[in-house]
């Protein structure tokens, strides 16, 4: 079942939208108060993984009030809007459209899918994959998108991500329907200081889909600072995921908080939590994957993921 979207929420000034046509509601943060979001502690000895069984303790250098979503520290300054989350920015439609888009240009660099799309030609493979499916474009309903083998590869080079494939979105599939550039463009109108441009990927961005199994996992990491600026935004399709951000260091109960990801969600960090926050999607058999006594149902999800360019090589401190 889906989680309402919105319980409270702070009015904040937010990065500015471009070219959206498709009104959204104002933004949760970190400290709203929405069953999307909660505060934890996670032990600095512990890394979030398929074998993981515990992931809260409790500290006296931390203090967490659950009545406000806000954690107390003695390091740092989180700002308001260096986290967003708009639980709804995309409709289940609209989602299968983006899902459908990320499958084909998954599958043209998936060799066990080109060997069994061998004989398809571009256009006429990209129109016939959207003929053959229903409009169902709900979290279960994506799901049917989803079938026969993939080449999921085992772990990434840096051990970060489990179970996935990947690639960059460079141009469009031919034939796309009339409304993929617009829902892009809708998307990439969240980055800040992004200046006009009808172009998919903007020049200074870098677009990433990945597809992350049922049993995939991306354990606790940094965005690489030399590939990637001072923002990162992601959009969730297909199954929910829960987003850990913990605050990167070696003392014991590091504080951060667990993010549900329904699908159509849009998250944005920058600055404060882009560089001093690790971010992690939890496997789906860890107990941060338990929302309200209910496990997340498992299933095939795909993010997409935008990045602006570095202006100058950044320094964690």
């Amino acid at each position: 079942m889906r989680a309402p979207a919105i319980v409270s929420v702070m009015r904040l000034a937010v990065p500015r939208r471009l070219h959206s046509s498709t009104p959204t509601s104002t933004p949760l943060t970190l400290h709203s108060i929405s069953p999307l979001i909660r505060p934890q502690l996670t032990s600095a000895s512990s890394t979030p993984s398929s074998s993981s069984t515990s992931s809260a303790s409790s500290t006296s250098g931390c203090h967490i009030s659950r009545s406000s979503n806000t954690i107390s520290e003695d390091s740092g300054v989180l700002k308001e809007t260096d986290f967003l989350l708009w639980p709804d920015f995309f409709t289940p439609l609209e989602c299968r459209v983006l899902s459908e888009m990320a499958l084909w240009k998954l599958d043209r660099v998936d060799s066990k899918r080109k060997r069994r799309r061998r004989g398809s030609i571009g256009a006429q493979a990209y129109a016939s994959d959207r003929e053959e499916k229903t409009n169902d474009g709900s979290m279960e309903g994506l799901q049917s998108l989803f079938s026969g083998e993939y080449g999921f590869e085992e772990g990434h080079y840096d051990s970060v991500i489990h179970h996935y494939r990947e690639t960059l979105l460079s141009s469009l599939p031919p034939t796309s329907p009339p409304s993929l550039s617009p829902l892009l463009t809708r998307l990439y109108s969240l980055l800040p200081e992004l200046p006009p441009t009808h172009d998919i990927p903007p020049p200074g961005t870098s677009t990433h889909l990945l597809h992350l199994a049922p049993e995939g996992e991306i354990l606790g990491h940094v965005d690489n600072l030399e590939a990637s600026g001072s923002v990162i935004c992601g959009i969730s399709l297909g199954a929910e995921r829960t987003l850990r951000l913990v605050k990167k260091g070696e003392r014991e109960g590091r504080a951060g908080w667990d993010v549900r990801l329904p699908s159509g969600s849009v998250y944005l960090q920058r600055d404060s939590v882009r560089y001093g926050y690790e971010h992690s999607i939890l496997h789906n058999e860890h107990e941060g994957s338990v929302w309200d006594g209910e496990r997340l149902s498992p299933g095939h999800r795909i993010s997409i993921m935008i990045r602006d360019a570095p202006s100058q090589p950044a320094k964690l401190q």
